[in-house]
């Protein structure tokens, strides 16, 4: 599911779908999952925790988050953006008839333990990759999961994987996270991605916080990455904390129509001549065709009767790399002007 040559993309909801009222939450919800399928992403995710078992009961204001014009501390702003466990099985319900996965990210076990019944994948967030008892549970559902690398090292990594080995775990993935909202492109540090592909032999991705809806994207599947997350949003302008650097839909629409199309470039990495260049091969590459009438008998002479020129529409000479096997011989046959000179045409 995750080594998949077809590249996996995520439309990440975050808190993007809280409004006020239960009602009007679900209701968003739904809305950003219609999109999220009609754009023909493979899954969206939203993300479920309570606030008490995320930061201490007295954690402060998020500078970032007081630039974007919100200025209540961090323990309200979770408290707000926590989504009701009852609101998960109707919103993979609704998932199911859009076509398209549902995903969410547990913060606690707690949560992993409500969300797990109703995911195929486990995510892991960026700031959770240390999370001992989060992943130990994870990795024992035995479903694949996805980590978030966003500011961390590969010692921090290694122990993640780790516990995943530890577990047995059959599949799981690492996905290049830059922890900065927007990220910044400079900040993307996308060679990671081969990188890491070499490290940990497994699929790699990239979950991208920039606010360019195909450079990070594009460029990251080029360096192999085979599982991309993005934040979308109905509109930018709206109120919460997610909202500012997500893609709108025609933004998001078009990130996954682009990565649809560049994967049709991947081909299978085997260097030959293609079908569909037999024909300019044929008429283009150049052979050793004859400048002049050459009689049988006649020696075959480079820039006398013969040279290395584009055939065109003529008979195909030889490949030009023969062409010291072939100049100085006597020619078998009569060759007219243009047609090709070839091996078997030499005494």
């Amino acid at each position: 599911m995750l080594d998949s040559s077809r590249v996996f993309i995520i439309a990440e909801a975050g808190s993007n779908w809280k409004v006020g009222s239960y009602n009007e939450d679900v209701k968003r919800a739904k809305k950003l999952i219609h999109v999220a399928s009609e754009s023909g992403a493979d899954a969206v995710k939203f993300q479920t925790f309570r606030a008490n078992t995320v930061y201490v009961s007295n954690a402060g204001n998020s500078s970032y988050l007081e630039k974007s014009g919100i200025s209540k501390n961090i323990n309200e702003i979770f408290e707000n953006a926590q989504m009701p466990y009852e609101m998960l099985k109707e919103l993979s319900e609704y998932c199911d008839k859009q076509k398209i996965q549902f995903m969410s990210t547990p913060f606690s076990v707690t949560d992993a333990t409500a969300i797990n019944e109703h995911v195929k994948i486990h995510k892991v967030a960026s700031y959770e990759i240390n999370h001992v008892r989060l992943l130990e549970y994870l990795a024992k559902t035995k479903k694949p999961i996805i980590l978030s690398t966003g500011a961390s090292n590969y010692d921090e990594i290694d122990f993640a994987v780790n516990i995943l080995k530890k577990y047995h775990v059959k599949e799981y993935a690492l996905l290049q996270c830059t922890a900065k909202y927007p990220a910044p492109l400079e900040s993307l540090n996308l060679l990671t991605i081969p990188e890491m592909k070499k490290r940990y032999k497994i699929s790699i991705g990239l979950s991208d916080h920039s606010l360019d809806p195909i450079i990070g994207p594009i460029i990251a599947v080029g360096l192999g990455a085979r599982i991309i997350e993005k934040h979308f949003t109905l509109d930018k302008n709206l109120a919460g904390p997610d909202h500012r650097f997500a893609l709108e839909p025609a933004e998001l629409k078009k990130m996954v129509e682009v990565i649809r199309a560049s994967e049709k470039t991947f081909g299978d990495g085997k260097k030959r001549v293609l079908d569909v260049e037999t024909e300019l091969r044929g008429f283009a590459v150049r052979r050793i065709q004859a400048t002049k009438d050459i009689k049988k008998g006649e020696r075959l002479m480079e820039g006398y009767n013969m040279d290395v020129l584009r055939p065109g529409n003529r008979t195909n000479g030889s490949e030009a790399r023969f062409l010291l096997k072939i100049n100085g011989k006597k020619s078998k046959r009569s060759i007219k002007t243009g047609d090709g000179v070839r091996l078997q045409d030499c005494l």
